[in-house]
């Protein structure tokens, strides 16, 4: 069963989300029931408010007032009861012997005793065709009969002028208080009317006192129908109920052999109906029979009336198939043997419930920091009751973000660095993380909005961490059991401090003290340079095989950070330069520090290309030295440079690369180059399947200049330079490394005779050359592929 919820308004249905300003509606998302009032009533059964004609004095004073207007049938019938009129008589507007005639329309005739007219002595006595009851308040009371003339004898005369017409007289003046006379028309015989209002004609002398008019005493209306109209409720958290409200217009219109069926659309179905609420009539609750056969509820009475009766009858419907349920009004369908003053009944509106989270204004922060603020992340149902009690929305940031608590803690729990606030009962949500990283924060919903009123969960003053080097837009991805979706901006992340060089020169490989031009370091905001928890260490580091010659002059050039101890010590590190220095105390406003003309020495190992200096430290890279180190281990091996720049390029290629051929035979230490012979101390062999040669005497037979064959004892490695390309080949492993690419090989190095070998296949791999095997000869040929 779907979610399903009340909107009040079905002319604003609301199908939004998603994050931030996008729209995003699926089948899947939850649905919402509507219940509203929408069928009126038939016009004949308005208000019983007499419609009265002007006075024909102007100093009439009488005014009548319908008190009941019964509805009945347009068919012939005796002894009908219709309704009760009031006359009100001003106090000294008539003298003894004023009088007025109330005739009734046509098909309409007196019965009962007395020739169907007579005084009664209740205002509800219905013993004649017109009863009169007169109440005159002050005017009977002894000391003032002397100058009323009251007699209750005579104070009121009926006399029946015609079967529909009768004259009433008063017999005394009113001068001491106002009176009041009730017509009761109890007996009417009805010989078939007209559709609509039964209106009573009173005509009065111009000179009486009393005034000229009509009042409606009833209301014909067909034989048998049935008013039907619903009345809004509001839906639970799982059944969505409407409440029938029946009225029969006339007695009986609901017998045993009539019935109403409401059929609903599709991919709606009734789920039950109540007990009915007699609202008037001669009928029990039990009396009214319902059955339900899925789009289907058929209504009927046990037993007919012999009053005219109307009653209330709760029930439930659902969207049984959100396939094919289409949005807007939920029409029922009118059929059945009754007759009903309506064919059709909007009994709700559907559509999407749901919401959407927004950030009205993302804020900026910096790369590399945490405790940095987003803006206000609101969460907003789309109408009332869209979010479902225990259900969860979900926030998750990329990879190079965390939150606060997160950054803080591996195991953060409830906790959350930030503020609630909430409108309209839509209530708090109890904070978790999930994932392995814990960067998605997932809200738990545990109070639905108690409002008619669409509610919002704001989080306000949210911090998160973010990896040195992230740039660009901050980007929520929205998700969760409730049915959002999309993705929503919190922030724009910018690099704390930004790396430029002032020239980009050419160096050349194998060469010392080469000058490249100044390096600064500028501060994007104040503070970008951290000093707290021990972080103060600004690290300027080379690629491998290049250094600092010495150390340059640091200095601050803009702002008024201050820096201390600067080194080029490289701690253990021979083959990679770095220059450090430490934060003596942050800056109030952004800083610039510039490394001056710094001299490089580049190694012949280093290939052609551009130089890349790396700014690295916990002062501009702090959240990649600090915070949770299971959430963030990936920032501590991969994400340390906060900002990166070319300083030099290398164009000179390593020299000694030549084309040549050479032919090596197995088990001879004789080979020849471009057909000069040449000995090796370790002669080409086989093993395993695998011809094995001798990777220096085959680098120098492809024209690889000796300076440029170097072998690393430390590491055990093999570095050969052939023109752009450099190899290094590490012994007693399967690694290959190809101009900084690492392949891994079928088959580990190895020494024979202090030398390293490897199968000719990997030779032609680490020195670009193509080699071909002569099975008969048993010789390898290798020649240079440049």
């Amino acid at each position: 069963m779907s979610d399903k919820i009340r909107q009040k308004d079905k002319n604003n249905i609301s199908v939004y989300i998603q994050g931030g300003e996008k729209k995003v509606m699926t089948k899947f998302n939850k649905k919402m029931i509507n219940v509203l009032a929408t069928a009126t009533l038939v016009a004949g059964v308005a208000a019983p408010i007499a419609a009265l004609t002007a006075p024909t004095a102007i100093h009439a004073a009488s005014s009548y007032q319908s008190l009941s207007t019964p509805s009945i049938s347009s068919s012939a019938q005796s002894n009908a009861t219709l309704g009760r009129a009031k006359v009100s008589i001003s106090q000294a507007s008539i003298a003894a012997g004023a009088s007025f005639t109330v005739t009734l329309p046509k098909g309409f005739e007196f019965s009962g005793a007395n020739n169907g007219v007579g005084r009664v002595t209740t205002a509800t006595d219905s013993t004649y065709g017109l009863g009169v009851y007169l109440d005159a308040q002050d005017n009977d009371d002894p000391e003032n009969i002397p100058s009323t003339g009251y007699n209750d004898a005579n104070a009121v005369e009926v006399t029946k002028l015609t079967n529909n017409s009768a004259k009433i007289t008063l017999n005394f003046s009113n001068s001491k208080d106002s009176a009041d006379l009730y017509l009761n028309f109890g007996k009417v015989n009805v010989t078939g009317p007209s559709n609509g209002p039964v209106k009573v004609a009173i005509d009065a002398a111009s000179a009486s006192g009393l005034t000229s008019g009509e009042v409606t005493i009833a209301n014909v209306v067909s034989s048998g129908q049935v008013s039907l109209s619903v009345a809004d409720t509001v839906s639970s958290e799982e059944n969505f109920t409407a409440t029938l409200k029946v009225k029969e217009e006339t007695a009986g219109s609901l017998a045993n052999n009539n019935n109403i069926k409401f059929k609903l659309p599709s991919g709606f179905k009734w789920n039950t109906a109540g007990n009915a609420t007699v609202l008037y009539g001669d009928i029990a609750s039990g009396d009214v029979i319902t059955k339900i056969d899925g789009d289907t509820l058929t209504l009927s009475l046990k037993n007919p009336s012999t009053k005219q009766t109307s009653f209330q009858l709760p029930v439930e419907f659902y969207v049984d198939d959100e396939t094919s349920a289409k949005e807007g009004d939920v029409t029922a369908n009118i059929s059945g043997s009754a007759t009903t003053d309506v064919s059709s009944l909007v009994v709700g509106s559907y559509g999407q419930i749901g919401g959407g989270v927004t950030v009205a204004t993302p804020t900026t922060i910096l790369a590399g920091h945490d405790e940095q603020k987003l803006g206000d992340i609101v969460i907003k149902e789309t109408v009332a009751k869209s979010f479902v009690n225990g259900r969860t929305v979900t926030l998750r940031l990329p990879e190079g973000a965390r939150w606060q608590s997160t950054f803080e803690s591996n195991s953060p729990g409830s906790n959350f660095v930030g503020s609630m606030e909430n409108t309209n009962g839509l209530g708090g949500a109890d904070v978790s993380y999930t994932d392995s990283d814990k960067r998605t924060l997932k809200l738990t919903f545990k109070n639905v909005n108690s409002t008619t009123d669409a509610g919002t969960l704001k989080l306000k003053n949210v911090e998160v961490a973010t990896q040195p080097g992230f740039s660009g837009d901050l980007n929520v991805e929205v998700g969760g059991s409730q049915g959002l979706s999309g993705t929503v901006k919190v922030a724009t992340v910018k690099q704390a401090v930004t790396l430029a060089a002032a020239s980009k020169p050419t160096l050349t490989i194998g060469l010392g003290d080469q000058q490249v031009g100044d390096i600064t370091i500028t501060e994007a905001a104040k503070e970008a340079f951290v000093k707290k928890d021990g972080s103060r260490e600004v690290i300027l580091e080379l690629p491998t095989g290049v250094r600092f010659a010495s150390t340059p002059e640091v200095k601050v050039t803009a702002g008024d950070v201050k820096v201390k101890s600067v080194s080029t010590d490289t701690y253990g590190e021979s083959n990679k330069g770095r220059l450090s220095f430490y934060i003596d105390s942050e800056s109030a406003t952004p800083s610039t520090i510039t490394i001056s003309a710094p001299k490089l020495t580049v190694d012949r190992t280093v290939a052609q290309g551009d130089i890349v200096a790396k700014l690295k430290g916990s002062a501009v890279s702090y959240t990649a030295y600090k915070g949770a180190t299971d959430n963030t281990q990936n920032w501590k091996d991969n994400n340390t440079a906060a900002a990166e720049v070319a300083i030099a390029t290398v164009g000179t290629p390593a020299p000694g690369a030549t084309s040549t051929k050479a032919v090596f035979t197995l088990g001879s230490t004789s080979y020849t180059v471009d057909g000069q012979t040449k000995t090796a101390e370790v002669a080409p062999y086989a093993e395993n399947g695998r011809t094995y040669l001798p990777v220096r005497y085959a680098a120098e037979a492809l024209g690889v200049s000796p300076q440029n064959i170097l072998f690393d004892k430390a590491t055990s490695t093999v570095t050969l330079i052939k023109g752009s390309t450099v190899a290094q080949i590490k012994l007693n492993t399967n690694l290959l490394t190809v101009n900084g690419s690492v392949i891994r090989m079928d088959v580990k190095a190895v020494t024979n005779k202090n030398r390293t070998v490897l199968p000719i296949s990997w030779v032609g791999r680490a020195l670009d050359a193509s080699i071909n095997y002569d099975a008969t000869a048993k010789t390898v040929t290798v020649e240079n592929n440049k």
